[in-house]
């Protein structure tokens, strides 16, 4: 009978592995036009968002308005890749504040193949003056990153920083180049830098939002270097700086979930679901940490819970067949 519930909750696991992508997941929204040359929308433009740390994406295509529009980002760093047959593909890298609620636009100019591609337009809450030669350097750190080319992306960001010290959020692009490249002491040098400035320029970490996404990452490295003590306080102080974020304590739950460590998973998406009891995410993924450590009335709550916030969610009908086996696990193992 124990080799035959190992089994059934190992076969859980896999069936949850497509939520992984969701680590980073929120409920902001993004919208924008894409348009060319002479300022006439784009029709069929294909629109990629993809969260850098967590590499999970979200897609859409440009209207006969050439609008487009896209829910689910929380607080990060994200590329934005846009591609049309004719014109040249356009990649744009922007941070993403989701805790303000604010609605962010983000227009796309692409230019006919064979021409020179335009320069990025200025982010949406750029200061005042901001010029185009500096969107432009920007726009071409961005690509080296979206190429892959990490150890120039950093060259060019540190030089773009030494001649412009105020766009001090590069810092964390810088980071996360150092990240891809695995050289996690540098990449969490970086991070601690932008820190120590937003401190020094507003205040306190909680006057902007993407410090929750940065404390995530430095505790993430910290988990994978075996320091899980440096890691809950890299956690804790962004609970202690966002501490009404459902979307944050999630995120934190599903970090300690990916690396099998469920009592501390448990811990943090029982706050997302006190902070947020309608939010149906946490429920799901509650129902299979309490799997994962054989508590299965539990899990049967949680998963329950999740059936009724989230009815038509694309997993519903998957847990929908589990529940009968769980409940006759928790029938066979009670408590």
């Amino acid at each position: 009978m124990k080799k035959q519930i190992i089994l059934f909750v190992a076969a859980l696991i896999g069936c949850s592995v497509w939520l992984y992508p969701q680590l980073g997941m929120g409920t902001g929204r993004i919208q924008g036009t894409v348009y060319d040359e002479k300022g006439q929308a784009l029709h069929g433009a294909k629109v990629k968002v993809q969260n850098v740390m967590y590499k999970n994406a979200l897609a859409a295509t440009s209207d006969k308005r050439g609008h487009w529009s896209l829910v689910g980002l929380s607080s990060g760093s994200y590329t934005v890749q846009v591609t049309l047959e004719g014109y040249e593909n356009r990649t744009d890298q922007i941070e993403y504040r989701e805790v303000t609620k604010r609605e962010f636009f983000w227009d796309v100019k692409l230019s006919t193949k064979g021409t020179v591609p335009a320069a990025a337009p200025a982010a949406p809450e750029a200061k005042n003056g901001e010029s185009e030669a500096l969107a432009a350097l920007l726009q071409a750190d961005a690509q080296l990153y979206a190429e892959k080319q990490y150890a120039k992306a950093v060259e060019a960001y540190l030089e773009l920083l030494e001649n412009n010290p105020r766009i001090y959020p590069v810092y964390v692009n810088i980071a996360n180049s150092y990240r891809e490249m695995q050289d996690f002491e540098k990449a969490v040098a970086s991070y601690q830098t932008y820190l120590d400035k937003v401190v020094a320029d507003k205040g306190s970490l909680s006057a902007e939002p993407v410090t929750a996404t940065v404390l995530l990452s430095m505790g993430e490295i910290s988990l994978d270097q075996g320091n899980p003590e440096k890691a809950k306080g890299y956690f804790k102080l962004a609970v202690d700086n966002f501490p009404t974020s459902e979307i944050l304590a999630y995120n934190i739950g599903e970090i300690f979930f990916k690396k099998g460590q469920m009592e501390q998973a448990i811990e943090y998406l029982k706050l997302a679901t006190r902070l947020k009891d309608s939010w149906a995410p946490p429920y799901l993924r509650l129902g299979y940490a309490y799997l994962n450590r054989g508590q299965y009335d539990a899990a049967l709550s949680s998963l329950k819970k999740f059936l009724e916030l989230a009815p038509d969610d694309l997993q519903a009908p998957t847990i929908k067949n589990l529940l009968p086996d769980i409940e006759k696990l928790a029938k066979k193992n009670p408590g």
